[in-house]
């Protein structure tokens, strides 16, 4: 919790671009609601640097407006210039003498904002302004009016900060944290994430380490697969070596199938990995394109299969043409 008087006292410090206020609480029909202002629209950025766009409407302009991510407006069923009622947290206790309604609908992020809905700062204080204790207080004032009131905010949840030069990163977290108003933390995204990928990557190397034990079984058991069937094939090789066929001709057809198994697999893995990002909803950016680390992998699955061909195409060249020619009863 951060007093509003702290939000604006580090919005004007000179290392600061931008901040934008945050404060939750309220909730729609199971989904966050998220009070703010225009200025998250403007400034906040996710992935490679992209901003929240609209599919409709746009951002913030009348007092009881509502901006749904894309997942709310999809699961509710929400279309531009909707009336709806917010809840004040839980969904039985609702905000049903104020009603707001649907100015914007965000494109689909792959984000957690896909599923929240978004009301002015400004509006949120005021309309719980009769809240006392958590309980309804109903002081018969008229939305119009309510809007008029200028009842200015007194705490958030906390705050977006954007530097004018991003290399004070480390001595404006320090100022944020020393901060002589009152007890609060700053969070820096890149330090969090690196600290989350250090405590998964433990896990990411088992989970490499499983991927290389199946691939490695998966090869033993092309071989013995290989292996199995050349005591069936022993005559048509033993015709096609007859008929002039080299050792090129013969591993190049162990390659071959070879070949065709491994890439069979990949295209198989591909498409299943596809078909599971379409139809499973995730709340991250997931890209079913392999990139360059996983195109290297599997190039080098495909080198590692075709050079183990040449074991049982030795070994099928080496039979002896004359035994491969009896007929055996």
């Amino acid at each position: 919790m951060v007093t509003y008087g702290s939000y604006e006292e580090i919005a004007k410090f000179e290392e600061v671009a931008w901040a934008v206020p945050l404060s939750l609480g309220d909730s729609f029909k199971g989904f966050g609601v998220m009070a703010t202002n225009e200025d998250f629209f403007k400034h906040y950025k996710y992935g490679s640097g992209e901003l929240l766009e609209f599919k409709e409407g746009g951002n913030f302009s009348g007092f009881y407006d509502l901006i749904v991510g894309s997942n709310v407006a999809k699961k509710v069923g929400l279309n531009l210039s909707d009336k709806v009622h917010l809840s004040h947290a839980e969904e039985h206790y609702k905000h049903t003498n104020r009603e707001f309604r649907v100015s914007g609908v965000l494109k689909e992020s792959k984000t957690p904002n896909d599923d929240l809905v978004f009301m002015q700062l400004k509006t949120d204080e005021a309309i719980h302004w009769e809240w006392q204790s958590g309980h309804f207080v109903d002081m018969k004032i008229e939305s119009e009016r309510l809007s008029h009131m200028g009842i200015k905010p007194k705490h958030l949840s906390g705050m977006l900060l954007g530097l004018k030069n991003p290399s004070q990163i480390l001595y404006v977290e320090e100022k944020i944290n020393r901060y002589k108003g009152e007890n609060l933390g700053a969070a820096v995204p890149a330090k969090v994430l690196s600290k989350l990928f250090k405590l998964m990557k433990n896990f990411q190397d088992i989970l490499f380490f499983i991927s290389t034990a199946v691939f490695i079984t998966a090869l033993f058991t092309m071989l013995s697969s290989m292996f199995s069937t050349l005591n069936e094939r022993r005559r048509e090789i033993a015709i096609l070596r007859s008929l002039g066929a080299g050792a090129k001709i013969i591993f190049l057809l162990f390659a071959a199938e070879s070949l065709l198994i491994v890439s069979s697999g990949i295209v198989l893995g591909n498409t299943l990995l596809t078909l599971l990002i379409v139809l499973i909803p995730f709340t991250i950016s997931i890209s079913a394109m392999p990139d360059m680390h996983e195109i290297i992998m599997l190039l080098f699955m495909v080198a590692v299969s075709l050079i183990a061909a040449f074991i049982p195409a030795i070994s099928s060249y080496k039979q002896s043409l004359q035994d491969g020619l009896i007929v055996r009863i």
